[in-house]
């Protein structure tokens, strides 16, 4: 039934899959993932894909490699044995990593961020996809200035309103150039120092309001100053693309701001 016309992409999703990644300190994480795989159907009189055989395919190339070398690899077969032209995977999962406790000595905890690695097999080539959520504080400008006035001029109690961010950066990047998530995630550590914390004592709340007050933060501030950090990257070709999608979860209105940019060549918008 219906029109006889080739099909972008058939396939399966979510899919577990348990997948070792290599740190970038040489070690190895073993993380449960929530797969997505997908094959073009170029026949426009075919049926349908053997949907069985990509959950086969990606759990035997990927159980005993680490994520991208399974991934092309799997990308690659499921592609010729589908008879597709194109290939696609996407795993997301939580990364875990150290936060050192802003102003106590000696104490950190571990902190996992949502991350997504794609693979896509278009036409004999691959393409490459990091995506990393970032949650930081963001300070409303207005709000701060606001609470200052009220505090000097009528001896009025008063804070600026605070809300817990979300980053999403996503770059494209060539397999033998890596990109690290532990990169990703320290770039926007360097550039957005107001990421939420796991280990606080009333010294490093304290630190962190501070941070706040000096890094004030429209959503368009945001996105702006990762573009700034991306940007360098793209000019000494780390990444070949990159989008931002900064959204903050607002304290005084029934809304979150969102602002988006995208750089590089343009192509992820």
């Amino acid at each position: 039934p219906g029109k006889r016309v080739p099909l972008d992409k058939v396939g399966i999703a979510p899919v577990d899959l348990p997948v070792r990644f290599m740190t970038k300190e040489g070690g190895e994480v073993h993380l449960q993932t929530e797969a997505s795989l997908y094959c073009s159907l170029d026949d426009p009189n075919a049926k349908g894909l053997n949907l069985s055989r990509l959950y086969l395919i990606m759990h035997e190339k990927i159980k005993d490699q680490m994520s991208l070398e399974g991934m092309e690899s799997a990308l690659k077969e499921l592609a010729e044995k589908q008879g597709s032209n194109n290939a696609y995977c996407k795993l997301r999962f939580k990364y875990p990593m150290k936060q050192k406790a802003l102003r106590s000595k000696g104490l950190e905890g571990h902190i996992a961020y949502k991350t997504e690695i794609e693979g896509q097999y278009c036409g004999g080539d691959f393409n490459w996809f990091l995506t990393v959520d970032y949650v930081y504080s963001s300070t409303c400008p207005c709000s701060f200035e606001l609470a200052h006035d009220a505090r000097t001029k009528r001896d009025a109690a008063a804070n600026a309103h605070s809300q817990r961010s979300i980053l999403k950066v996503k770059i494209a990047f060539d397999r033998s150039k890596m990109i690290w998530i532990e990169d990703l995630v320290e770039l926007c550590r360097e550039n957005i120092p107001t990421e939420v914390q796991i280990v606080v004592k009333r010294r490093d709340e304290q630190a962190f309001a501070e941070l706040n007050g000096s890094n004030l933060l429209f959503s368009e501030d945001a996105v702006r100053i990762m573009y700034d950090a991306l940007d360098k990257w793209y000019q000494n070709d780390r990444i070949t693309d990159f989008s931002i999608v900064a959204s903050h979860e607002e304290s005084l209105h029934p809304w979150n701001a969102i602002a988006v940019v995208t750089g590089g060549n343009g192509n992820l918008s």
